[in-house]
């Protein structure tokens, strides 16, 4: 081999691409939601008015469960949360093992994940749009409640819940797709 070779820096330069020119971005990049999740939405869940929730149902059947755009809260301020929804259940402490989440507190569409105060001292109860086993309730709303309303996409999820699998695919199904949520939404806005 020989190790007499010299570069030219200038030719060298030339012949390489930024690693971000090397490839092509589409101009619309799909978000990391649009990527991983599909999108539903179950309204006036419980038959009460705006009580309007977005499920993320990503691949492993997980549904992860956020405030809709619609929901009663959004414009709101939350002063705090209470994980305590009856005298013998506190969702805060949700305990669980294993792969089939043994000990996972189990859910129904409308059961109460837990209560909000707002700024006006209106309460509100956040239900599940959904049945399955809680996996996760969301920690950081107790210290910072308004991340529902500001960032529900990302750090303002409100829980994660494991459907039965035999229930799954009804579940979905009875959900509303986008398109279906956006007319039902302005219909009602009409």
């Amino acid at each position: 081999m020989d190790t007499n070779i010299k570069f030219n820096s200038k030719t060298e330069e030339n012949n390489i691409l930024p690693i971000e020119k090397s490839i092509e971005i589409p101009k619309n990049m799909p978000s990391f939601i649009e990527r991983y999740f599909e999108c539903r939405y179950a309204i006036n869940v419980n038959g009460k008015l705006n009580q309007d929730y977005r499920v993320l149902i990503h691949s492993n059947n997980l549904f992860i469960l956020t405030i809709a755009p619609s929901h009663i809260l959004m414009g709101n301020v939350i002063e705090k949360i209470d994980f305590q929804v009856s005298d013998n259940t506190d969702r805060s402490k949700n305990k669980m093992s294993g792969k089939g989440k043994r000990g996972a507190q189990v859910v129904q569409a409308g059961s109460t994940l837990f209560k909000v105060t707002c700024s006006n001292k209106e309460e509100y109860k956040i239900l599940s749009p959904v049945p399955g086993k809680l996996v996760e309730i969301n920690a950081k709303l107790s210290d910072n409640p308004n991340l529902m309303l500001l960032n529900s996409d990302c750090l303002g999820f409100i829980a994660v819940v494991i459907p039965q699998k035999q229930r799954f695919e009804k579940i979905k199904n009875d959900l509303l797709t986008q398109d279906q949520y956006h007319e039902s939404i302005s219909s009602n806005t009409e």
